[in-house]
């Protein structure tokens, strides 16, 4: 190959990678979304990892439909999976324990499907672990300390429940 014929394609790569990923959160969301095209556009922006696109989804979701109690638990775990995935533990944490609060305190509780509080106690835990191991060097030697201290299970409590 050429040197021009390398330098045009080495460019155009590039460029194709700067557009990619300066890709932001939309400022506005159609007014026309129904409740599942919410859901449906945020997973899509998950699977493509625009977790930022995928939290903003879902907090407009909470703000237009707020009164549908049993898809807005669903919202507000994925929102704390979200923060969970970008590593912003300690949001997450406090929005899993808001979805446990609301199990145990809401009038509406009993609409809430019951997944999200056994996914936001796994949270929770994942999160606990996260923070014990660290970034250590040895993070296989403070894993295994964590797992005698916790029933000796060695896997992200998430990968037993599939």
């Amino acid at each position: 190959m050429s040197r021009r014929l390398i330098k045009v394609i080495s460019k155009a790569a590039l460029l194709a990678l700067i557009l990619t990923s300066c890709a932001s959160t939309p400022d506005r969301v159609n007014p026309q979304w129904t409740k599942e095209m919410f859901f449906k556009n945020a997973q899509q922006a998950m699977d493509e990892y625009r977790y930022k696109t995928a939290l903003h989804y879902y907090e407009v979701f909470l703000v237009r439909f707020h009164e549908d109690q049993p898809r807005g638990i669903a919202a507000e775990y994925e929102r704390a999976f979200i923060n969970y995935k970008i590593e912003n533990y300690e949001e997450s944490t406090a929005q899993y324990n808001e979805i446990l609060r609301k199990f145990n305190d809401s009038p509406y509780a009993m609409l809430f499907p019951p997944r999200f509080e056994h996914l936001s106690e796994i949270g929770l835990k994942n999160i606990e672990k996260k923070e014990f191991i660290g970034t250590s060097l040895f993070w296989r030697v403070k894993e295994k300390q964590w797992a005698e201290q916790n029933d000796g299970n060695l896997n992200d409590l998430a990968e037993t429940e599939s």
